[in-house]
């Protein structure tokens, strides 16, 4: 099974810069997109029934803001849930649930913590019951769980080009990146640095100022994390940096189930 995820930064924009015509080149097994900001009715046919794929949009209540949707290729058995029934963050469309038979896909847009630290607390309620319901059907269905999306923070030094001057910033606060230390004291793995450890350069975020894509003066904050007990069915887990139509890139996962 192939899974990409992208950050499209709003799916009307991202559709005019080439995402349909990425995705028929592709053709995976599933796609997971963060801010897609539009409602379903907003949308063009294309992205409403893409060709292989049967499509889930869970957007925000708030108009041209947040939303998830994923994209299930036509035949695999699957069973969606929106949200996590937890109003504050359902009604910004963040969360969509997947089941499959062997594993179960969580699409996530975790929350911007914003400049001035105000949406931090709520962000950090947000990364606490993703962990929450995750271990929660982890141990109700023995399915394996793999969650992916846009964390909105980076982990480690490692994971943005300056680190220094933005230890005061959202997205590399002391708390956020606790959060995730304690996500892999409880079972969870970040993926792509099984593969790629203690490696810098690789980015998933870069503002569009002063050229930093071009520069890599980016940020790692796109993410798969899984349970540990999935790694022996990891085949890969890569960035696609020269996939463009976002400020994100698209990165991809490969399980052998």
């Amino acid at each position: 099974m192939k899974i990409y995820s992208w950050n499209v930064a709003g799916i009307r924009a991202c559709e005019k810069k080439g995402l349909y015509e990425w995705y028929l080149n592709e053709l995976a097994d599933v796609y997971c997109y963060q801010e897609t900001k539009a409602l379903p009715e907003q949308l063009s046919e294309q992205l409403v029934h893409p060709k292989e794929h049967t499509a889930l949009y869970a957007p925000a209540v708030k108009k041209g803001y947040s939303g998830v949707s994923t994209w299930v290729k036509s035949g695999i058995n699957h069973k969606h849930t929106i949200g996590l029934g937890i109003e504050e963050f359902d009604c910004e469309g963040r969360t969509i649930i997947t089941e499959f038979d062997n594993i179960i896909l969580f699409n996530c847009y975790f929350p911007n913590g914003q400049r001035d630290h105000a949406r931090v607390p709520y962000k950090m309620s947000y990364c606490e019951a993703i962990e929450e319901k995750a271990l929660s059907l982890h141990k109700k269905t023995k399915k394996e769980i793999v969650i992916t999306g846009d964390y909105n923070t980076a982990h480690h030094p490692i994971d943005l080009a300056n680190p220094k001057t933005n230890k005061k910033s959202t997205g590399f606060l002391e708390i956020e990146r606790d959060w995730m230390d304690h996500f892999q004291e409880v079972g969870f793995v970040d993926l792509f640095r099984h593969f790629t450890p203690e490696e810098n350069g690789h980015y998933t975020w870069w503002t569009y100022r002063s050229n930093c894509r071009e520069r890599n003066i980016g940020w790692r904050i796109d993410y798969f994390w899984s349970t540990n007990s999935l790694l022996n069915k990891v085949e890969n887990c890569q960035h696609h940096t020269d996939i463009l139509g976002s400020d994100h890139c698209p990165i991809s996962l490969e399980i052998n189930i």
